[in-house]
Order: C-alpha cells, then structure tokens, then sequence
C-alpha cells in the first residue's frame, strides 16, 4: 500500500516539475505540440466525419422505406429506343410479385416526372410521382395534414396531389396549402394533403415532391420517354417485405418471377435492376468505412511529424539538463526516476496538444456541419480516446530521449557546462 502510494506521489511530482517546464518555454512548448494538435483535430474531424456520413446515408435510405426491394427496368434500347418487349416493367408484373413472391408486405408502382407547380403568385420546380395509396406503407411516409392518396382517386384518376413540405414552403410560405388549386405542367389539382417532412441528406432534400394517383400520372403527366411506354408500363417499382423476411432471398425470388413473365433465359441477362436497402447498408458501411480509414491514415501522418517533434525537443531538453540531471542522480535519483520523468514531459506535452486540438474540433465541427450539410458528431468516447491517444504518442516518442537522459553518467553529467 505504501508503495503504491510513493508511486502515485511520485508520479503527481513528475507531472508538476512537467507542467513547470512547459511555463518556462511556454512559446517553444507550443510550437512542438503544434503537429500533435493538428494531428488530433484532423484524427478526430475525420473519424466524426465518417460517422456523419454513416447517419447521414442511413437517413437516406430510411427516407425510401425499411426492408424493402427496388426494381428499375432497363431494357435493351438502340437510338433511344425500345428493341424489344424484354425487359418491360408493367403494373401486372407488380401485381404477379405481390402474388407470387412470399414475405410481399405490398407493393408500390411509380411515375416520375419533372413538374413545374405553378399558383397565382408562385412558382416551384419539383418532382412529380405517381402513386399508389400503398406507397405509404412502403415507404413509411406519413401525412401531417390532410390525407393521403386513396384507392378511389386511383380508380377515377382524380387530380389531387399530397405536397413535400419543401414545395408546399415555396408555394404557400406558412399557410396551410390543403385545399388549394394549383397545376402540375399547366395540368390543375387540387391539394389534398402535407406530408411530414424528412429532411435532406448530403444535400438532397427528401421533402421536395408532389404525389399524385397512378393513374392520374399515367394520363396527365406522362414521363420523358412516354412515346415509348405500353399503357401500364411502370418506371419503378418499391416491394414492401415483411419484417422477418429475408432480403437476399426476397430479391432471388422478385428475380425469379420477373424473369419469368419476360422469357429471359437461364444464361441471359436478367432485364431488371433490383436492388434491396440491405445492399445499400453494406455498401454504405463499406464506403464510408473505406473513407473514414483513409481519411484518418492521412491525419495520422500529422502525428507522426508531432511525435518526432516531441522526441527532438525532448532530445533537446535532456542536453540542455544534463547538470540537473546529475545532480538528481548524485542526490540519490535512480535512473527509473529519470526516465520516468521525461516519460511524463513527453506525454504531458502531447496531452495539452491534444486538449487543444480537441477543443479546436469542437469549435470547428458545427461549422463543417453547415458547409457539408451533414451532422459531424464527436462523442465522449472520440473525446477520451484523443487524449489517450495523445498520451501514447508522448509515451512513445519520449522513450527514446528518456532512457538516454537515465543513461547518462553521473560524474560527467555533473562535469558539463
């Protein structure tokens, strides 16, 4: 126990006679933690970096919808041109997947087209989609006034729309736009419903579209391309699955069925573009893994230069020393006592670089935030780990200079000038 304490009191002792010498050559303690603080704030920037991009790209796929398939055609085409029925993507093929593959919570047939909104006084360039009142439960999208589309406005291609928060803020500011008369492409509809809004995410904001019926799409604003369209050909196609469904084998099974009705072979490329939001999380995490790696290996190279920094000025130190160093070792001083103490100058000068370079993230992050349009968290657990890190590298570098200052003979350490 008290050798336990005599360690401790030790230790506290190092640290004061540490703190001393960064006081006394405050302006060049400074300068040899600036690679350390740099070093720090790049490290800990690019780690919250990487994990704002993670919830950033999780957000996004959260605004498509959980669990979920998308299908997109891509048939053969020559001079902008269909060149054949393969590869067709129709509302009874949506049909024959909700049927026939296992595990389909519902399913959600789109139109896209680019739509200019106009009202007396205003004007918004959106997105338009046509719809099914499913899409709702495919996506997980919620009205927050007003209601959503119905199977009745699918069925009497009613022109009624449900606007984003973004393009019901640019047409109608801070009134309520339900009920208002507006037109989608010179076509009128009236405004039914307000989604709740989402958000945006690396820049792309989720909440600027207009929803309107299929089939009111279908007949009023047909997408680019429409010339070459059947009359219940689909642009997308969102396959809602339960919750215990598996993906991978959800999207074999779409695949399977899709194949089917086209007539493609076992050995021909399959027509369809299907993709699962659990693909998007992989690739997601990969992506942003990789980013983050290379990301913090580049900011790691700052520390390294503040390391060598340390362990030259700690070289440095131990010459201009040399007397004190013997007279401590003529007092009684063991070399493990040397050592130890410029041990702890070296990690006491890193962990104040790193203390600065922490609180500089910290300044610094809310204003990347505004400028990359995405959050840059820096949690506890990055905040403590700087330190430490910090301290390690002072460990490290510093070991070098202190077994050589507890090398030293004490006759001719107390012998220089």
């Amino acid at each position: 126990m008290n050798g336990a304490f005599r360690r401790v009191a030790a230790g506290l002792t190092n640290v004061q006679i540490a703190l001393a010498a960064l006081r006394i050559n405050t302006t060049r303690s400074f300068l040899t933690t600036l690679g350390v603080m740099i070093g720090v704030l790049a490290v800990i920037l690019a780690v919250a970096v990487g994990n704002g991009a993670r919830v950033s790209v999780m957000k996004s796929i959260n605004a498509l919808g959980s669990n979920m398939a998308i299908v997109v055609p891509q048939p053969d085409r020559r001079g902008g041109q269909r060149t054949g029925e393969r590869g067709r993507l129709t509302e009874r093929d949506a049909r024959a997947v909700a049927r026939l593959v296992p595990g389909v919570r519902a399913v959600a047939p789109q139109l896209r087209s680019a739509a200019r909104i106009t009202v007396s006084g205003g004007r918004a360039d959106s997105t338009a989609i046509g719809i099914s009142p499913d899409y709702s439960r495919v996506t997980g999208v919620e009205v927050e006034a007003g209601r959503f589309i119905i199977d009745a406005d699918l069925r009497a291609a009613a022109q009624v729309a449900v606007l984003g928060p973004s393009v019901a803020t640019r047409l109608f500011g801070e009134f309520s736009p339900i009920g208002q008369r507006i037109r989608i492409n010179r076509v009128p509809f009236k405004v039914v419903g307000l989604l709740e809004g989402k958000g945006s995410t690396f820049g792309t904001d989720n909440d600027d579209l207009v929803l309107v019926p299929l089939s009111t799409a279908r007949q009023r604003l047909p997408p680019a391309g429409a010339a070459t369209q059947g009359p219940d050909d689909l642009q997308v196609l969102f396959v809602g699955m339960d919750d215990d469904a598996d993906l991978g084998e959800s999207k074999r099974n779409i695949a399977q069925v899709l194949r089917d009705r086209n007539k493609v072979g076992r050995n021909e490329i399959n027509p369809f573009s299907i993709s699962t939001t659990e693909e998007f999380v992989e690739q997601s995490n990969t992506i942003t893994s990789v980013l983050q790696g290379v990301l913090v290996a580049i900011a790691s190279i700052s520390l390294l230069v503040g390391g060598i920094g340390i362990m030259n000025i700690m070289l440095v130190s131990v010459t201009e020393r040399t007397r004190e160093i013997g007279l401590r070792m003529a007092l009684g001083a063991r070399r493990r006592d040397i050592r130890n103490q410029f041990l702890v100058e070296a990690a006491v000068l890193c962990v104040v670089g790193g203390a600065i370079g922490l609180a500089l993230a910290l300044g610094v992050a809310p204003l990347f935030e505004r400028i990359a349009d995405f959050p840059v968290p820096i949690g506890w657990d990055t905040a403590l780990g700087a330190i430490l890190f910090s301290a390690l590298i002072g460990l490290a570098f510093g070991t070098y200079p202190a077994i050589r200052a507890s090398r030293l003979s004490p006759i001719e350490a107390l012998r220089s000038e």
